[in-house]
């Protein structure tokens, strides 16, 4: 499943379910808790290799330099990829 999170208050919620061959993207407001000084950012460290970042929402909040490096960021082609690799999503707001 494809969990498409949009704000750092679904996290916690997303991680309970997420499954072994799942993927979360982080959008919109979500993308913040990538920066390694935000306090959700521990939620997601365990998690680097099913978590995605949407590159738009981080240009368009300045973020670009504030980023975890080994966070994965993708564009609006590897969000169509994502989804095709996921039969199923979910988006968390």
């Amino acid at each position: 499943m494809l969990h498409i999170v949009k704000s750092t208050t679904a996290l916690s919620s997303v991680l309970l379910c997420l499954g072994e061959n799942d993927a979360v993207l982080l959008c919109e407001q979500a993308v913040t808790a990538a920066n390694s000084a935000h306090h959700n950012f521990s939620l997601i460290a365990s998690h680097l290799a099913q978590v995605h970042l949407l590159e738009s929402d981080i240009a368009a909040r300045g973020l670009s330099r504030l980023i975890d490096n080994n966070v994965s960021q993708v564009d609006f082609s590897g969000f169509v990829k994502l989804t095709e690799q996921h039969t199923q999503s979910m988006t968390w707001d």
